[in-house]
């Protein structure tokens, strides 16, 4: 691809991710199905997951994928991202998070004088007039901005600490299995294979029959900034629907060089209910039947030890294996 082709290319791709966002997230069952119908006419017809090899995993782990068809879901405490499923609060002030004024409109109201009341909520400050209101009442003149900016504080630590909750809340409860749309992505293969020494999994998206699958699996939105679910929960904009993969798809634009897709499961895909989990669920992985993988790419620097594994597991399965070789071009993947 050339500069515009590429240009052209993100652009389209951005244009349906975002509609199939806004359709996911907006409260609505039709949306909802529409958004499903709309992310499963874009994943890729193959998908790849790149894999280390080490003495202690190619004969549990490997052979599970390889041979079994199994998918190991990631806690995300196990990534190399430690933004994984964040929320990250968007303002500094309170003000920003105090959207239902309603509320104080009644505490406040047989509390304030009618010229009072008017003074402070009827305007698009309110909230700053209702704080400044109350350090007059409470703290001696010379220490109104002081008392304003101590309210302000405790109540800003408190949507922290919410926000706080959200994400640990979030990460407890979700499972990844992380994927990209190529398997000559070099530094992936430099990262995720220990120095090309590993193996990179290719899957057959057509291969996936099962229709929950289909539906948790998702593309990640890159952002400058993740997302805000407090101000989301405040605000009352988040639908019953999606709340934890939509922490889940979005990653920050420094990881975009990865063009990935990933495998959501959360705690509810194994469970019924909070009763059922098991106290080792909320800090381990889990695995999964997935399907096979429809080729096995080995890096270049893998050690023969390793290849003669590989091979056998692949035999076993009836996978076809090649070798990448570094050639004066790049990476070459038959």
């Amino acid at each position: 691809m050339n500069t515009t082709d590429i240009a052209n290319y993100d652009e389209e791709v951005k244009d349906w991710k975002t509609e199939f966002i806004e359709l996911y997230m907006s409260g609505d069952v039709k949306k909802f199905r529409q958004a499903l119908d709309l992310k499963r006419q874009h994943i890729p017809k193959k998908l790849y997951r790149y894999r280390t090899l080490s003495d202690t995993n190619i004969s549990k782990y490997r052979f599970d994928e390889i041979v079994r068809g199994e998918l190991y879901m990631s806690h995300p405490g196990e990534l190399n991202d430690p933004f994984e499923a964040s929320s990250n609060l968007a303002a500094s002030k309170p003000s920003a998070y105090m959207t239902d004024k309603e509320d104080f409109t009644k505490l406040f109201k047989d509390k304030m004088s009618d010229e009072d009341y008017v003074s402070v909520f009827d305007s698009d400050s309110w909230y700053e007039n209702m704080l400044t209101y109350v350090a007059e009442k409470s703290a001696p003149k010379d220490k109104v901005e002081f008392t304003k900016a101590a309210l302000s504080r405790v109540v800003m630590e408190e949507f922290e600490r919410l926000n706080s909750n959200v994400s640990d809340m979030a990460r407890k409860m979700i499972r990844l299995a992380c994927f990209t749309t190529t398997p000559d992505n070099l530094p992936m293969w430099h990262h995720y294979t220990n120095g090309h020494t590993g193996i990179c999994l290719e899957y057959n998206t057509a291969d996936i029959t099962v229709i929950y699958q289909l539906n948790k699996l998702f593309p990640v939105y890159y952002v400058d900034k993740l997302p805000d679910m407090t101000n989301r929960l405040l605000q009352k904009r988040q639908s019953e629907f999606g709340f934890l993969e939509y922490l889940a798809i979005h990653k920050l634009n420094d990881w975009r060089y990865e063009n990935e897709w990933r495998l959501i499961y959360d705690a509810g895909s194994w469970y019924f209910g909070p009763e059922d989990i098991p106290p080792d669920f909320w800090v381990h992985g889990k695995g999964i039947p997935f399907i096979r993988p429809s080729r096995v790419i080995m890096g270049m620097k893998i050690s023969q030890e390793h290849e003669n594994k590989i091979r056998e597991y692949a035999e076993l399965a009836g996978i076809p294996v090649i070798k990448a070789t570094q050639t004066e071009y790049g990476l070459k993947i038959d």
